[in-house]
């Protein structure tokens, strides 16, 4: 048996190893991070002013308030219209409106509904007390030493706008207009040295147009806190219309009602320190106090009056406190 020389042999080949193939990391997609949560403040918002997001806009508000104020000056009593209508000359008592000073407490409440802050509806009742003394010379009666006192109620209904470019601003503005309706009664009692105990019953009734401004300024503001001035002026114009009537208790003659129809206009100014606490962070219940000082001139066209006092003066502390609710 042939056998091949050693180290003359074949050996085969190995097959060449195969590289291992390259391991490929998948490409993970890089996020955009997430923008900043943006919380917007709305232009209407007052400075200082818990900001409210856009989902919770309040756009309705309702306010609930007492008001209370003292004043003194003057009122104007009609005399001698009620008497020359009963005796004629023979009262010998000359028409006039006697200029009479007076102290005054009012006290009522207004309910307000706010819409965008923008427009709002404001409806008011005011109950008010007046007393006095005064000596008129009435010539034919002699002096008269009257004491007298004025029961009279106010209700007034206003619409109100706040100008948008100043909402939320330091400075804010806004215009009214609305009407009044007054109803009084008074009661005179005097001695006479001619003819004994004179009395005077008079039931008033008033009907006014209105139309005012208000300003109002920021002075401090936080969060929850917020001190301001608010100055309020208006204008009104209307009529009076006077039942009135005289009697003498030493004289047999059935006395007559008179009638006197007034024609009046004049203003009202108010200028007050404003307060408001706002509860919570929704800032949708808020309590609110005013206080300050007002003023009200009134000019009054008597017809027939042989002396006329035509000016009413009226002015004091004024106060009001309340609540306000949005939703």
């Amino acid at each position: 048996m042939y056998v091949p020389p050693s180290g003359r042999g074949t050996t085969p080949k190995a097959s060449p190893a195969l590289k291992p193939a390259e391991t490929t990391q998948p490409v993970q997609p890089t996020l955009a991070e997430p923008a900043p949560t943006v919380t917007p403040v709305l232009p209407d918002s007052p400075p200082g002013a818990a900001v409210v997001p856009m989902g919770r806009r309040r756009p309705h508000e309702v306010s609930v308030s007492g008001d209370f104020s003292l004043g003194q000056g003057e009122i104007t009593l009609p005399i001698g219209y009620s008497l020359n209508q009963s005796l004629g000359n023979l009262a010998n008592v000359p028409q006039e409106a006697a200029s009479a000073e007076r102290d005054t407490t009012y006290y009522g409440g207004t309910v307000s509904y706010f819409y965008k802050q923008g427009w709002s509806v404001d409806l008011s009742f005011a109950q008010g007390n007046s007393s006095g003394n005064v000596t008129i010379d009435t010539r034919g009666l002699g002096d008269l030493k009257t004491s007298f006192t004025i029961d009279d109620q106010w209700s007034q209904l206003y619409l109100r706008y706040a100008f948008p470019g100043l909402r939320g601003k330091r400075l804010s503005a806004y215009l009214r207009a609305g009407a009044t309706y007054v109803q009084a009664d008074l009661e005179a009692t005097a001695n006479s040295p001619v003819v004994g105990t004179y009395r005077q019953e008079d039931e008033t009734e008033d009907i006014l147009g209105n139309l005012g401004f208000g300003l109002g300024y920021s002075l401090y503001a936080t969060d929850h806190l917020r001190l301001g001035l608010q100055m309020e002026g208006e204008g009104f114009f209307g009529y009076r219309t006077q039942d009135t009537l005289e009697t003498l208790n030493k004289t047999d003659v059935s006395f007559q009602r008179a009638s006197i129809d007034n024609t009046l206009y004049g203003g009202i100014g108010r200028a007050t320190v404003r307060l408001q606490y706002q509860f919570g962070e929704s800032g949708a219940l808020k309590a609110f106090v005013e206080g300050g000082a007002q003023v009200k001139y009134t000019i009054i066209d008597y017809p027939d009056s042989n002396r006329s006092v035509p000016d009413e003066l009226l002015w004091g502390p004024y106060v009001k406190a309340g609540l306000r609710y949005a939703f």
